[in-house]
């Protein structure tokens, strides 16, 4: 799947480093920033784009640093990243606008609420991951997932080689890496991606995120591991956090801990369903955002 010119973009930055993002729906609709779930990309999209030009969203999906086509950012820290969005907004022409954040995204559209009170108008935790100096970090997750969060947290020099065996991985035949990763899903998230006809969107997704080579999601493992900067409770900004009631990747009590200390949130669990549930909640989660 060959992307766009309108997914293909790039802005320079004050300290010369260039971002990458992408641009779908609506162009004269309400903004929103969707930061991307780990390991992909700007071109993590709704499969169906006609849910964005219905609700009259222009969603501006965006390459963290050393991910796709946006260059790398040495000590890159969690708090680093409203400054780039702030940035891409003003060349958009965008005062105020919403935050998504999908998984490892979460995080991120945190960060800027946090950072950019008055230009960020709401935001989406779709399975956010919550702040690692919580109470009980490794409560609910599957023994590989508790070890990769701790050497993000105490060894992390060794999350480069986890995420170096996953970017060998992708550099098989396309179609076998395709089947092999979905084959690796639970039954949910497979019913997901068949549902929303998303697997070429998805794996394509996986691929440009890697584009570089594996430092830049190992980096945003390490980021998101480490100390945010900030408080959830001094974020007055509302959020919608969005759980899988059996979401092993990022366990139902993450959004419960979320939703408990924001101070303006609506929590929203959804039975049955797993991490990739966004992949055919793309028009609930956006409606509920923007309206």
């Amino acid at each position: 799947m060959m992307a766009s010119d309108r997914e293909n973009q790039r802005l320079k930055l004050k300290d010369g480093r260039m971002l990458g993002y992408a641009e779908y729906g609506d162009a004269s609709g309400k903004p929103v920033f969707h930061f991307n779930s780990s390991g992909g990309s700007r071109l993590e999209h709704p499969s169906d784009l006609s849910i964005l030009t219905d609700l009259g969203v222009r969603l501006i999906s965006t390459d963290r640093p050393g991910h796709g086509i946006s260059d790398p950012q040495p000590g890159r820290k969690l708090l680093d990243w409203p400054d780039d969005v702030g940035q891409l907004a003003d060349h958009l022409n965008v005062d105020k606008f919403y935050v998504e954040g999908w998984s490892a995204g979460g995080p991120h559209a945190l960060a800027c609420a946090y950072e950019l009170p008055d230009r960020v108008s709401a935001g989406a935790l779709v399975s956010g991951l919550a702040p690692p100096d919580r109470p009980r970090p490794y409560e609910g997750l599957p023994f590989a997932l508790k070890v990769m969060n701790f050497i993000g947290r105490r060894v992390p020099a060794l999350v480069y080689l986890f995420r170096r065996l996953f970017y060998n991985m992708l550099q098989g035949d396309p179609k076998k890496v395709e089947d092999r990763m979905a084959s690796s899903f639970p039954p949910e998230d497979i019913k997901a991606i068949e549902e929303s006809g998303s697997k070429d969107m998805l794996f394509t997704n996986f691929r440009e995120g890697y584009k570089q080579s594996w430092d830049g999601p190992a980096q945003d493992d390490i980021i998101i591991n480490s100390s945010w900067g900030f408080r959830l409770e001094d974020i007055q900004t509302r959020f919608d956090v969005w759980q899988g009631e059996i979401d092993k990747n990022v366990p139902v009590n993450q959004g419960e801990y979320q939703h408990k200390l924001l101070p303006s949130s609506r929590l929203r669990v959804l039975p049955g369903q797993a991490h990739l549930y966004l992949l055919t909640y793309w028009r609930e989660v956006l409606e509920t955002l923007v309206t």
